[in-house]
């Protein structure tokens, strides 16, 4: 009768798989390539490293009374994994940050959408995205319920959309998690909010990684399932691409992983206005530790510096 349950039960897994599969697979889910990506002509070239930029869209914005209408809020990541495989760096990047002529990352996107975002991103970073990925933030919150919440460091304490946040660990679910990514609780230009975005980046990446998800088959459909409820990406992030990506993300120890913030300067005007600039010095460094040996080391000094 155990052996009977135990089939029956994995049978249930792969139907639940198969339909998560499918619907992740989706042709209305795909962003046309004209829609995703720059012209090829400026472009970094192709090769066998897997760069992946995510989106975490959050239009309600739990944690402001009124609704968002931009990216305010929105947590932009690039995940990168180089050919070698034996890492991987995830970036993200404040959407206050100035690009030109005082426009903001954040606002150039707004305008441009996936295409200017992705050449904005390959500037600054050197390296080709492959893949990019538009989820919605409830889905996430779906996603980090599943995996049994998340614990994450605030370097303040605070309150937004009713909830107290501590100085230092929270556990948050995939409401809280919500509201801690999209609250701006101090006046930095953003720079708190990113920090916090990047905790749950970092929480959440580690929740995939040693989530048991290969071992429990109806858990890894689930995750699957939920991200797939509320996603846009580009057609060649099919299910097979993005097992792929994570099992070169499952093999990896912990210490070869690091989510960090794209170094920035700040500064407060006259007015009291807080500019948020990319840091000329290491954001040059950075782009070139993604394309050399030197990456781990480079970006393991970078969460040591609290970045």
């Amino acid at each position: 009768m155990a052996k009977l349950t135990k089939m029956v039960s994995a049978i249930g897994s792969l139907k639940d798989l198969n339909s998560a599969r499918a619907e992740f697979d989706d042709a209305s889910k795909t962003i046309p390539a004209e829609a995703a990506f720059p012209p090829a002509g400026i472009r970094p070239s192709a090769d066998e490293s897997r760069t992946l930029m995510l989106r975490v869209t959050n239009p309600g914005n739990p944690a402001e009374a009124v609704p968002q209408s931009s990216s305010q809020g929105d947590t932009f990541a690039v995940i990168h994994v180089p050919a070698a495989g034996d890492y991987a760096a995830g970036l993200v990047l404040n959407p206050s940050t100035q690009v030109e002529a005082g426009q903001t990352f954040g606002t150039i996107a707004d305008e441009g959408g996936w295409p200017v975002v992705v050449a904005m991103a390959e500037e600054f970073l050197g390296v080709r995205i492959d893949h990019i990925a538009q989820l919605e933030s409830d889905a996430l919150g779906q996603v980090i319920d599943e995996l049994g919440g998340l614990q994450v460091y605030s370097r303040t304490a605070f309150s937004a959309g009713g909830t107290d946040f501590a100085e230092g660990t929270n556990n948050l679910d995939g409401a809280t998690s919500a509201i801690f990514t999209a609250a701006d609780p101090v006046d930095d230009a953003g720079q708190t909010r990113t920090r916090n975005q990047r905790a749950v980046v970092r929480a959440l990446v580690q929740g995939l990684k040693s989530g048991g998800l290969v071992k429990d088959p109806n858990k890894g459909a689930a995750v699957l399932g939920h991200f797939a409820s509320g996603i846009q990406h580009n057609a060649e992030l099919t299910t097979s691409e993005l097992v792929k990506i994570a099992n070169r993300l499952r093999t990896l120890q912990t210490d070869d992983i690091a989510v960090v913030t794209v170094p920035t300067n700040s500064r407060r005007e006259d007015d009291g206005t807080v500019i948020i600039d990319f840091d000329p010095e290491a954001v040059p460094a950075v782009k070139n530790a993604l394309t050399s040996n030197d990456i781990a080391d480079f970006f393991r000094y970078l969460v040591s510096l609290g970045y």
